[in-house]
């Protein structure tokens, strides 16, 4: 360490990028492996440190190392708010879902310079429409989410007709962005903390899916948290954990659950066997087929109880999908349009091979090709 160039940084910008990061100063100087005390000098004082712990700094925090130089702090960045039960989960964020959130944003910022306020404005004339026909009442009308489908394009016959559930859900997301023009995003959180948030206070809205979770969560999470963007709502949740002390995120869990099983294809099924063949065919988890019979009173509640934990017993982790290029990770991380988006500015010369690769997290060698 006493060799190392040293240097001094804008403390209260080092200590603005660590909590941004959702690091704690204890956990910061394990990652450095420093003692906590060095860690907190450095916090404090911004002088006398090692070169390669900047570095190092600015690779876990995933800072520019030119950050640590502004004169002014940054504002912080806006999180969405939590509906998660607290009494269930931390109130503290992870690292990776703050540097979700992160990127959440910035992707916004993204597709809203490429595009135009002007170009979302038309893109949203539908959620005028809806304030127009429902203006701020109740999710769980059936004129909602029957309205909500056909605003998608995606029938409830194309659905039992796709050939499985990843179908279903890559068709699904790609009406998410063209018809409704909410972009949807997918990183890898974990999942004991957060299944998905969204955000609906600044152009263009986004939601964002857990990629830990199951292709039928995933679904689930989307109608859930377009619920939230519906009510207005920017919203950090987990749909799983809901209890009966929160009836507003009950509401968007009956929402999701009338939107994906209409009253028209439910039918009574009295075994873990038979809905699990039905739901499959419908594109949706057992428990979410088992939870819309409930809705519509068609087991009783002992008999509701008793096969949600034989479902919940039967539940086997997803198996892992094959290998993926780069190009088809930051797609599947950043959804069709935004590439697309990206990709058409660099032809364009309204974006550097640079920034492109920066944006997709995608090697400018691989750019070259597209």
């Amino acid at each position: 360490m006493s060799k190392s160039i040293r240097i001094s940084v804008n403390p209260d910008v080092l200590k603005w990028a660590r909590e941004e990061a959702g690091y704690l100063t204890s956990s910061i100087a394990q990652k450095l492996k420093v003692e906590e005390a060095t860690y907190l000098q450095w916090e404090q004082t911004g002088k006398n440190i090692p070169f390669s712990f900047i570095k190092k700094i600015a690779s876990t925090l995933k800072r520019q190392i030119a950050v640590f130089f502004l004169p002014n702090v940054p504002s912080k960045n806006k999180k969405p708010r939590d509906f998660r039960n607290l009494n269930l989960v931390s109130a503290q964020l992870s690292p990776s879902t703050h540097l979700a959130i992160r990127r959440a944003r910035k992707f916004q910022e993204v597709l809203l310079g490429l595009n135009g306020a002007e170009y979302y404005q038309k893109k949203y004339s539908w959620l005028a429409e809806y304030y127009r026909y429902f203006g701020n009442g109740t999710l769980t009308e059936e004129e909602v989410p029957y309205w909500i489908r056909q605003k998608l394009q995606y029938s409830i016959d194309s659905q039992m007709h796709d050939k499985n559930i990843e179908e279903f859900y890559k068709k699904l997301r790609d009406a998410f962005e063209v018809e409704l023009g909410i972009n949807v995003f997918q990183f890898r959180m974990p999942d004991a903390e957060i299944q998905g948030f969204c955000y609906s206070d600044n152009v263009p809205y986004c939601i964002v899916v857990n990629s830990k979770y199951s292709t039928s969560s995933k679904i689930f999470t989307l109608f859930h948290e377009l619920g939230h963007i519906l009510k207005k709502q920017s919203s950090i949740c987990l749909p799983d954990k809901v209890t009966e002390d929160e009836p507003d995120e009950l509401e968007f869990n009956s929402f999701a659950g009338k939107t994906l099983l209409p009253q028209t294809v439910v039918v009574p099924l009295h075994t873990k066997d038979e809905i699990y063949t039905y739901a499959r065919k419908c594109k949706v988890s057992s428990e979410v087929y088992l939870r819309r019979q409930k809705s519509l009173g068609l087991v009783t509640t002992d008999e509701f109880f008793s096969l949600l934990e034989e479902i919940r017993i039967s539940v086997k982790p997803s198996s892992k999908g094959g290998m993926a290029t780069p190009v088809q990770k930051s797609i599947n991380s950043r959804g069709w349009t935004l590439f697309n988006s990206v990709i058409a500015a660099m032809h364009g010369n309204r974006m550097s091979y640079h920034q492109a690769s920066d944006i997709l997290d995608v090697k400018v060698n691989h750019l070259l090709f597209m």
